[in-house]
């Protein structure tokens, strides 16, 4: 018999999905256009063929990261937390969560957006620079993700979180 409990069958007590920012917005219609113009330049200078292949490489490439890191969608349940990109997420226990804090994601700390590690040592789970969460289990590295509302998000998790000294054993 499996003892361990599967976050699949709670009830949902929070959802969101945090698009892209604006930046990242900006630098995938900045990458497109690129290799839109080097699609056109080789078109007339190399080949027909040379510019078509260019031009739907970097949008081909563009359309992957996009739906791969497009948005990260947040769940919490009555036991958990799940925080996802579309292949990529990371799942907590809400009673092995030691704090929920909100912060800040910059560029200085963690280089860029998508999943990253944060020159303080952290895991960041980013779709735009500014308002986060941060996650932290006892003995292991610190969790940050990207939210439109990290108020909402800290409360809701705050409340479900369960003090070391009152867990059962």
């Amino acid at each position: 018999m499996n003892t361990k409990k599967s976050m699949k069958d709670q009830t949902t007590e929070y959802y969101e999905k945090v698009g892209l920012g604006i930046l990242m917005k900006t630098t995938l219609i900045v990458l497109a256009s690129v290799f839109g113009v080097v699609g056109l330049v080789g078109w007339y200078s190399v080949s027909l063929l040379f510019g078509i292949v260019m031009a739907f490489s970097g949008l081909f490439t563009i359309s992957i990261i996009y739906a791969i890191f497009g948005g990260l969608k947040i769940v919490i349940t009555s036991e958990g937390l799940v925080v996802a990109f579309r292949f990529f997420s990371q799942r907590f226990f809400l009673c092995d969560i030691e704090s929920c804090e909100q912060t800040t994601t910059s560029f200085k700390k963690y280089a860029g957006m998508g999943i990253r590690y944060g020159t303080a040592g952290s895991l960041a789970y980013s779709t735009s620079l500014g308002s986060a969460v941060r996650i932290t289990k006892a003995g292991e590295r610190p969790f940050v993700f990207s939210t439109n509302h990290p108020d909402t998000v800290c409360q809701i998790i705050s409340k479900k979180i369960t003090k070391p000294n009152n867990r059962l054993t």
